[in-house]
């Protein structure tokens, strides 16, 4: 049960002695073979042998420290072997978040759906990510973006990027925002599908709809002459 300021001791006491022990726990230091002289435990008397475990608290983040069971009676201190472990690193206080970019999916004449991962919240949790994207390289919140709104935990997200041009490169970022500042992931990009040119059919269509409508404006304007 390390942590970056706390452990878990455990000793067993394999034989009582005599007298019973008047205290017992465990012993710690940075240096080597600790003793009751440095930081230690105490729980009291012993009337039954056994294991036994206790609080290490107090302690430096990623720090190394000896540990000894120690158990007292009338005729002295006994320790028992010497074991080491290391504290956890501490993270920052306060820390950006940490965002990638995926492909681009979906992508239509005039929208496309945009692929993110928050990889690492950072501290305090993002009150805003998303998009950004635009027509330059290395968009930012500054053009156009979609706000996804708050994070609380890490993964993947979607957003649809809508109002593009068809036929055009784009280049999308993902971003996050907390109160470190904002942070952009890689770059990628895309390109809309051109507009659809009418086929032979549709061009037919089209003709035969504008004569109607000029025949119709020709005989209305014949009617009032």
């Amino acid at each position: 049960d390390i942590t970056t300021t706390t452990a878990t001791g455990n000793g067993n006491i394999t034989d009582l002695g005599s007298p019973n022990p008047g205290q017992h726990g465990v012993c710690w230091n940075t240096t080597g073979t600790p003793t009751i002289a440095d930081s230690n435990t105490t729980q009291g008397a012993v009337s039954a042998t056994g294991a036994f475990t206790s609080n290490i608290t107090g302690l430096s983040p990623n720090t190394t420290y000896y540990v000894r069971a120690y158990a007292t009676n009338t005729e002295g201190t006994a320790y028992g072997n010497q074991v080491s472990f290391t504290t956890g690193t501490q993270p920052p206080a306060n820390a950006p978040p940490t965002v990638t970019t995926q492909a681009v999916t979906d992508i239509t004449t005039t929208t496309a759906t945009a692929h993110g991962n928050i990889t690492d919240l950072g501290s305090p949790d993002p009150t805003a990510h998303g998009f950004c994207w635009g027509t330059s390289h290395n968009p930012d919140l500054s053009g156009d973006y979609y706000d996804n709104g708050a994070a609380s935990t890490t993964g993947t997200y979607t957003s649809i990027i809508s109002g593009v041009s068809a036929g055009t490169q784009y280049y999308v970022r993902a971003y996050a925002t907390n109160t470190e500042g904002t942070t952009y992931g890689n770059e990628v990009s895309f390109t809309t599908r051109a507009a659809a040119i009418p086929t032979l059919n549709e061009w037919g269509m089209i003709l035969f709809m504008a004569l109607a409508g000029w025949i119709a404006i020709f005989n209305l304007k014949r009617k009032y002459e």
